[in-house]
């Protein structure tokens, strides 16, 4: 499991290097200068950029499927991998342009299904809770189901409709050419990182078989 775990992360940073030349590639045809205020990319390019971004997902997903067994392994693997790609990918980008400067700085996150805007330390805290679940799932049993029951999944999907809320909200502040984010919204994502937490460990309670 440690030489998968080990391969899982060469094939994160691999593709994190994708997407911070990608990266790299379209504010070089948007122009150079700051994040924000956000410009519209044009029709084309940005239903190339969604697709792609649909796609990095997609990879993502069948190489955590195709690297190990069991349900409860494979959420940790693709935790593992989405962790690491993410936090990579912010390296990356560090080496090839200093940016971001600190972890205090905002960024255009994510584009499904509107644009998420946020500051780099959220998308940190997130990753870091993810590897931390990694490192729980992928030493579950192998034939450990993935079974988050109703309360895992309720708390789950709860969670996540927070912290993306919470990102889509502080881009609708701001919109295309308008503005520059300031004051991120921290109750409601706080509230996303805890119930997202609480499925998790409902969950890995589970593939331990004990009673959450």
């Amino acid at each position: 499991m440690r030489a998968k775990a080990v391969l899982l992360l060469v094939f994160a940073a691999a593709m994190a290097f994708v997407e911070a030349a990608v990266v790299i590639y379209l504010r070089a045809l948007i122009g150079s200068g700051p994040l924000f205020p956000m410009k519209d990319l044009p029709p084309a390019v940005l239903a190339v950029e969604v697709a792609r971004e649909a796609a990095t997902l997609v990879m993502l997903l069948s190489a955590a499927f195709l690297a190990v067994r069991g349900g409860a392994r494979r959420l940790g693997a693709f935790l593992l991998l989405f962790a690491a790609w993410d936090v990579f990918y912010y390296l990356w980008l560090y080496a090839a342009t200093g940016w971001p400067a600190g972890i205090a700085d905002w960024d255009i996150l994510f584009l499904i299904p509107l644009p998420w805007v946020g500051p780099v330390w959220s998308v940190l805290l997130i990753c870091a809770g993810m590897l931390a679940f990694a490192v729980l799932f992928l030493r579950a049993p192998e034939d450990a189901p993935f079974a988050p029951g109703l309360p895992g999944w309720a708390a789950g999907v709860a969670g996540a409709a927070a912290v993306i809320a919470t990102y889509i909200l502080e881009w609708k502040k701001i919109g295309y050419g308008k503005g520059v984010p300031s004051g991120f919204s921290l109750p409601l994502f706080a509230l996303g990182i805890l119930l997202l937490a609480a499925s998790g460990w409902i969950t890995y309670r589970k593939t331990r078989g004990s009673p959450p």
